[in-house]
């Protein structure tokens, strides 16, 4: 009987060791998912920063970041002109207030109640969803994209000769 006891003993000691060892795997991952969630914050609040810096700034044509505004800039027209032609494609349009896309027979806007144009008055425009302006294209696209969406995952250094580094 004593090799019985000796092995139940065996298992059991064993086994609180298995389940020890798991209990600091899960607290390990628990610690991990931890880290990534703040990572996840702190890439949001960088982007954040560089929008608003951005907003702020983009008019100044001697800053350091002036290669950068502009690449900002045609990014954000390029984006424009995409989102107009699907948008053409699924056949919806856009409020002239909010910006928010809506279906093409949608009189009112959901998101703000604001009036839209019909498809005769928006036929006399030649089917522009924005005006020339290209601030204004890139105010549209700013409110509209996801902050996390434009914000790099790496940074980039610009060197005094106006190349970029990774």
């Amino acid at each position: 009987m004593a090799f019985f006891d000796e092995l139940s003993r065996t298992l059991s000691d064993k086994g609180k060791e298995a389940a020890q060892k798991a209990r600091e795997a899960a607290g390990v991952l628990q610690m991990k998912a931890q880290i990534a969630s703040e990572k996840s914050k702190l890439k949001e609040l960088y982007g954040a920063v560089g929008v608003l810096y951005y907003k702020k700034h983009r008019d100044e044509e001697d800053t350091e970041f002036g290669d950068l505004f502009r690449e900002i800039g045609n990014v954000l027209t390029n984006v424009a002109a995409m989102e107009e032609k699907v948008q053409k494609m699924e056949g919806a349009r856009v409020c002239p207030d909010c910006k928010k896309v809506m279906k093409r027979d949608a009189l009112f806007c959901s998101y703000c109640g604001a009036a839209l144009k019909t498809d005769e008055e928006t036929d006399d425009e030649d089917g522009q969803l924005w005006e020339d302006d290209e601030t204004d294209k890139e105010k549209a696209v700013m409110e509209t994209v996801d902050q996390s969406e434009i914000v790099p995952e790496e940074e980039v250094v610009v060197t005094d000769d106006g190349e970029d580094e990774e």
